[in-house]
């Protein structure tokens, strides 16, 4: 459990140095483009590629931190073993969406890859790069969804109820 928490630290550490590298192209394609009228070349796109990583690289974390949203006012109401079966029900039902969402993305992932595909823009960007933060993301939750399962089945095997 302290490896996968490190990973997750790691993780968050990376995605905080993307915000502010993110906030920095910003910072500078605005500055250049009302001060200089010298716009910084594929600004848009260079914040475009860093979107994708910010917005999938924490799912996993998230998840691991309990962050998700969750509708608990039913989940509270019932019996504990009816929840137990429901909380249970709930993660294998949302990895298998997220095991086919990272299907689906490696698969668009390597197609862009193999065929070299570029970003529309002034400088060379691999559209490939910002395709692989979907299936990079939805991969890491889904080990985290397998991850909550087990454990949930690990905690449950004390109670005598």
């Amino acid at each position: 459990m302290q490896k996968i928490e490190t990973l997750h630290r790691v993780l968050a550490n990376f995605l905080g140095l993307l915000i502010v590298v993110l906030m920095f192209v910003i910072v500078i394609d605005v500055g250049g483009r009302f001060l200089f009228n010298v716009p910084l070349k594929g600004g848009v796109e260079i914040s475009q590629l860093l979107l994708a990583w910010i917005l999938f690289l924490p799912l996993a974390y998230a998840l691991f931190r309990g962050a998700h949203v969750q509708v608990t006012i039913i989940l509270r109401r019932l019996p504990k073993r009816f929840r137990f079966i429901t909380v249970i029900l709930i993660e294998i039902l949302s990895l298998i969406f997220c095991w086919l969402a990272a299907y689906a993305g490696w698969t668009r992932f390597w197609e862009s890859f193999t065929a070299g595909e570029t970003m529309a823009a002034p400088i060379w960007i691999p559209l490939w790069l910002a395709k692989l933060a979907v299936p990079f993301g939805f991969s890491l939750i889904s080990i985290q969804f397998c991850i909550n399962i087990a454990i949930h089945f690990i905690g449950s095997s004390g109670d005598a109820d």
